[in-house]
C-alpha cells in the first residue's frame, strides 16, 4: 500500500474527509483503561500490556519475551501508542505493516544492545565522568546568577544548539533506507516525542529533590547488639571472605589500561564535587601518594581494576537492574499504563522551595548519619550548592542528559 510521504501533504485531508481514519481514530481513543487480571508488573501483566498494544500477528512472539524484554517492549508499546495516536493520523494506511516494522526496529535494537561489549570502566570512569564535571563546574559559576542561566551555561558548555538534532541524527544513520517517510517519522519521533516531552518530564528538578528527601535518616534499631558479640564477628568474617572472593582479579583485565587511581571520576569527585585539596588536605595527599604507588606496583592496580568491576560494573550491567529501571520509567510516564499522564503536579514557587530545604536537611542528615561530613570536610553548605546545581535549571540537566546519551551513542557507534 503507498504511504504519503510528506505529512503535509494535500492528500491527507482529502483521505480523512472519506472517513477511512476517524473511525479508527476514534476506537483507538476507546481504549483509554488497560486492565488485566494478572497483578501489575507480572510476567502475565506486561505480556497483556505489550499484546494490548501490538497487532494479533505479533502476540506469538511476546509471549515468548524474558522478563527484561517484557519491562523493555511494555515501555516501548505505550510510547509507540501515545505517539501513533497523535502521528498516525498524518499517514493514510490502516494496515499492521507500519507497527510491525516498529516492532521489528525496537527488537533488533534490543538484540544489537545485548551483543554490544563497551569498555564500561573507560566508559563510566573517564567519559562520562568528564562530562559530569564539566556540567558541575558551569553550574557551580552559575550558582548566584539570576538571569539567563540557560544562554551563559551553553556558552561555558560550547555545545548550544547541537541537541537533539545531533543524537537524532545518530540514531538515524543506521537505519537509513532512504525512505522519506521513515526519515521523518524518526525526526518527530525521537525530537519532539523521546527527547522532547518524555525527557522533559523525566528531568524535572522535583523528582530528584523528591528521591533526595526520602533517603533512610530516621531509622532506628530496635535491638543494638554489642560490637564485639560473636555474632558481628562471624558475620564480619563471613562478608570479608565473600567480598575478596568477588574483588579475586580476573583474567581478562586488559594489560594496557591506564592505572585505575588515575581515572577521572577520582579528579571529579575529589576535587569539583568534595573540594578535599582545600578542606582534607592530608586525605589528599595520601590519595595521590596512593595513585603513585599503584601505578607502579601493577598487581595492586589490577587488583582495583577488578575490585570496580566485580562491584559495580557486574551489579550495573544485570538484567535485574533493568527490568526495575524500564518498570520505573513506565511507572512515571504512564501512571495508568495508558496514555502519558496525567503527570505528578510538580509544585512550584513556595512549595518547590519547601521541597528544596526538606531535600537539603534529609541529605545533610544522611551524610552527617554516614559520617561523610567527618571523613571528607562536606558541609551544610555544600549540600545545599548540590541541591542548587540539581534544580537550577531543568534546561541545564536536559543538555547534560544529551551530552550523556551522546556519548553512549558514540560508544556503540565504535563497537
Amino acid at each position: 500500500m503507498s504511504i504519503l510521504y510528506n505529512t503535509n501533504s494535500s492528500l491527507i485531508p482529502k483521505f480523512q474527509r472519506h472517513n477511512l481514519i476517524r473511525p479508527h481514530r476514534a476506537e483507538f481513543k476507546l481504549q483509554n483503561e488497560f486492565q488485566s487480571r494478572h497483578p501489575k508488573d507480572s510476567d502475565d501483566y506486561l505480556k497483556d500490556l505489550c499484546r494490548a498494544n501490538w497487532t494479533t500477528s505479533l502476540h506469538g512472539r511476546i509471549n515468548k519475551f524474558d522478563r527484561l524484554e517484557l519491562s523493555i517492549n511494555a515501555f516501548c508499546a505505550l510510547i509507540v501508542r501515545n505517539f501513533l495516536g497523535w502521528y498516525g493520523v498524518k499517514i493514510p494506511t490502516q494496515d499492521d505493516q507500519f507497527p510491525t516494522l516498529v516492532f521489528d526496529l525496537i527488537q533488533d535494537t534490543i538484540a544489537y544492545l545485548k551483543k554490544c561489549e563497551i569498555d564500561l570502566e573507560d566508559l563510566v570512569c573517564d567519559q562520562l565522568a568528564l562530562i559530569l564535571s564539566q556540567h558541575v563546574q558551569a553550574m557551580r559559576k552559575l550558582s548566584s546568577s539570576e538571569s539567563s542561566t540557560f544562554l551563559h551555561y551553553c556558552n561555558l558548555t560550547l555545545y548550544q544548539n547541537q541537541y537533539p538534532q545531533l543524537i537524532t541524527k545518530r540514531l538515524k544513520k543506521p537505519l537509513d533506507n532512504q525512505s522519506e517517510l521513515q526519515s521523518t517519522f524518526l525526526e518527530a519521533l525521537f525530537n519532539d516525542l523521546l527527547l522532547g516531552k518524555v525527557l522533559d518530564s523525566v528531568l524535572e528538578p522535583y523528582y530528584i529533590l523528591d528521591v533526595l528527601r526520602k533517603l533512610p535518616v530516621d531509622q532506628e534499631k530496635s535491638t543494638v547488639p554489642s560490637s564485639w558479640s560473636l555474632e558481628n564477628v562471624l558475620k564480619s568474617i563471613v562478608s570479608l571472605g565473600g567480598i575478596l572472593v568477588q574483588m579475586a582479579p580476573r583474567s581478562n583485565t586488559r594489560s594496557d589500561q591506564q592505572p585505575f587511581l588515575n581515572r577521572y571520576i577520582f579528579t571529579f569527585l575529589f576535587q569539583d564535587v568534595l573540594r578535599t585539596s582545600d578542606r582534607k588536605p592530608f586525605l589528599f595527599a595520601l590519595f595521590k601518594s596512593l595513585r603513585f604507588g599503584t601505578s607502579r606496583f601493577k598487581p595492586m592496580d589490577k587488583f582495583l581494576h577488578s575490585v570496580f568491576q566485580n562491584t559495580l560494573i557486574t551489579k550495573i550491567t544485570t538484567a535485574s537492574i533493568w527490568q526495575k529501571l524500564f518498570v520505573s520509567l513506565r511507572h512515571m510516564l504512564f501512571p495508568q499504563d495508558t496514555d502519558m499522564g496525567p503527570s505528578t503536579e510538580v509544585p512550584t514557587g513556595e512549595a518547590l522551595e519547601a521541597v528544596k530545604v526538606e531535600a537539603c536537611n534529609t541529605l545533610w542528615k544522611f551524610i552527617q548519619r554516614k559520617h561523610i561530613h567527618l571523613l571528607f570536610g562536606t558541609t551544610q553548605d555544600d549540600v545545599h550548592l548540590w541541591i542548587e546545581i540539581l534544580s537550577k535549571n531543568k534546561q541545564c540537566n536536559k543538555l547534560l542528559c544529551f551530552r550523556i546519551i551522546d556519548c553512549l551513542l558514540a560508544n556503540l557507534d565504535s563497537h
